[in-house]
C-alpha cells in the first residue's frame, strides 16, 4: 500500500482579536482580570511589610524607605486604584449572578 500525502482542504480561517471591535463588557473582563494579577503582586509587598515589621527596625526602615519613595507611592496608589475596581467589579458580578442587573 502506498501512502499518499494528505490533501489540505479550504477551510475558512476564524477571526483574530485584531478584527473585532472592543466591547465594554470584553474590556472590562480583561481589566478585571489584570487588577486581580496586580493584587497579586500587590500581597507580595504587604508580605514583604509583615517580614519587615517581624524582624526588626532595621528591616521596616528599608521597606519604608522603599515604600515612601516614589516608586513605592506609586505602586501602592496603583494597588490602592486596582483593589477598589477589582472590589466593585465583584460586586457587580453578584448582581448579575442574582438577576438583579
Amino acid at each position: 500500500m502506498s501512502q499518499s500525502a494528505p490533501t489540505k482542504t479550504q477551510r475558512p480561517l476564524s477571526p483574530h482579536l485584531q478584527v473585532y471591535k472592543p466591547q465594554m463588557t470584553s474590556v472590562l473582563s480583561i481589566l478585571h482580570r489584570m487588577t486581580g494579577v496586580g493584587l497579586t503582586v500587590g500581597l507580595m509587598l504587604f508580605a514583604w511589610w509583615l517580614v519587615a515589621a517581624a524582624i526588626g527596625p532595621g528591616a521596616y526602615a528599608v521597606f519604608m524607605n522603599f515604600a515612601g519613595s516614589p516608586v513605592g507611592m506609586l505602586l501602592l496608589f496603583g494597588f490602592t486604584l486596582a483593589f477598589f475596581y477589582h472590589l466593585a467589579n465583584g460586586i457587580r458580578h453578584l448582581f448579575w449572578d442574582s438577576g438583579l442587573l
